[in-house]
């Protein structure tokens, strides 16, 4: 009985049809091997399967989307690894997320390893009082905004001793929405301590649970790739 080769390996933060054309180039170049693709929120999940290793064409994987190639698993577990491998420690501040992100990393144990806390800052008072948005920020700029979110993370480093910090802030709907800024916008920011800011803007879909699902897995991606490549994400 012939043995069958299984690997799966992940992407995060790329597009399906930024990752479908070169599976389609490995397919024809390997017509023996079972491919398949499989999106998710914020990730790619990719299938090989044969009846011989199939180890060379996840490296291949890996060479191509060096910077987004996480390996197995989920990507708040690949985020859980790395922060207790570098022994760095992480604090949170969440508006829309509302303490997504923060639970996504205590479900899985040893998280007290690194993660020192999360502030769910929903309102605007609690984000100028805890986190120390300016009130001329809210006010000109708004609490759903780069501006907002890059304060969000410097009240973090100002109040705690984290390596690390992020911030989203955003408009997950179904109402809420205006011309300027839509159901669906939601801005991020990932900071490391005395480094500049990765902050940004993405578009989520009006579906409140797919936006927060969407939000809370870029996040991850976004604060991965700054662990472990030193790449900015947003800006």
């Amino acid at each position: 009985m012939q043995v069958e080769h299984v690997r799966r390996c992940s992407l995060c933060l790329l597009k399906e049809g930024e990752v479908a054309p070169f599976l389609q180039e490995l397919k024809r170049s390997h017509p023996q091997v079972e491919m398949a693709l499989f999106p998710s929120p914020g990730t790619l999940q990719i299938m090989f399967q044969a009846e011989e290793s199939v180890d060379g064409l996840v490296d291949l994987v890996q060479e191509k989307f060096p910077t987004f190639f996480y390996g197995e698993g989920k990507i708040e577990e690949a985020v859980h690894r790395t922060l207790i491998a570098e022994k760095k420690t992480l604090a949170l501040a969440e508006s829309c997320t509302g303490g997504r992100i923060a639970a996504s990393l205590t479900a899985i144990p040893d998280a007290s390893k690194y993660l020192l806390g999360s502030i769910v800052a929903y309102s605007n008072k609690w984000k100028e009082r805890f986190l120390h948005v300016s009130h001329t920020t809210i006010k000109q700029k708004g609490a759903v905004s780069r501006e907002a979110v890059v304060e969000m993370v410097q009240g973090l480093f100002s109040e705690t001793d984290a390596d690390y910090a992020l911030a989203v802030s955003g408009i997950a709907g179904p109402g809420g929405g205006t011309p300027d800024k839509p159901v669906g916008t939601i801005y991020i920011a990932i900071g490391q301590r005395g480094q500049k800011i990765d902050a940004g803007l993405i578009r989520a879909p009006q579906d409140r649970g797919l936006a927060i699902d969407l939000a809370v897995s870029l996040t991850f991606g976004a604060l991965w790739r700054r662990l472990v490549h030193n790449t900015a994400t947003f800006s």
